[in-house]
């Protein structure tokens, strides 16, 4: 958890210098790594809280099943890669899409997938995922 912490601290830092386009980038790959690496803690930490609650609800599941199913589903998210395609601002700068490949296993193209983003002052935080 400390580690956790600091890693997120050290990110809103670095995030603080970049550009908004370079910060929203930054928030969707430590969101997209912690999603696709089952941290759900650390994917909710860069979502709005209501986002942030499904996170959780998704561990919470994820707990509730068989572990052998458990660990089927680790496996498979461990093999699978995203690729970050596009990054765009709104134009009242209060949202950003972020574009990118998902990349599957067992699935022969990659599929396009977005990340929506709410935007507060040099804040960005995960919305949805669509």
């Amino acid at each position: 958890m400390k580690r956790l912490l600091a890693f997120l601290l050290a990110a809103l830092a670095l995030s603080a210098c970049q550009s908004p386009e370079n910060r929203v980038k930054s928030v969707a790959e430590t969101f997209l790594h912690a999603y696709y690496t089952a941290d759900y803690e650390a994917a909710a930490a860069c979502c709005t809280p209501e986002f942030g609650e499904r996170m959780m609800r998704v561990a919470e599941d994820l707990e509730s099943v068989p572990e052998q199913t458990a660990q089927k589903i680790k496996e498979a998210l461990v093999r699978t890669s995203f690729e970050i395609v596009s990054v765009e601002l709104d134009k009242d700068a209060a949202s950003a899409f972020v574009r990118y490949d998902l990349s599957v296993p067992d699935v022969e193209k990659p599929v396009p997938m977005t990340l929506k983003l709410q935007l507060e002052g040099r804040t960005a935080l995960v919305d949805s995922i669509q």
